[in-house]
């Protein structure tokens, strides 16, 4: 081999080298951003389900069906409570 060749191979080398640190960072940033892109749509999914979830509990068919489960009753309406015998 000729010295010219034997020089580019030696810097060819170094140069892979000294990308092998730079390569491996971006690749290991770029495995982080993917779990948190993964991370943040669970999360948003799950905020969405709870927002539905509010509004659905604030609704007043909700509120009228917590209250008489507890055993509230409208003004006028005459309660009536079953005894097993």
């Amino acid at each position: 081999m000729r010295p010219r060749r034997i020089v580019l191979l030696g810097l060819a080398l170094l140069l892979a080298a000294l990308l092998v640190q730079p390569l491996q960072s971006y690749l290991a940033a770029q495995r982080h951003y993917q779990r948190a892109a993964a991370a943040l749509r669970s999360e948003q999914t799950e905020h969405d389900a709870l927002q539905r979830a509010l509004q659905d509990a604030s609704s007043k068919a909700a509120l009228v069906r917590a209250a008489r489960e507890l055993g509230y009753v409208f003004p006028g309406e005459t309660p009536y409570s079953l005894v097993q015998p």
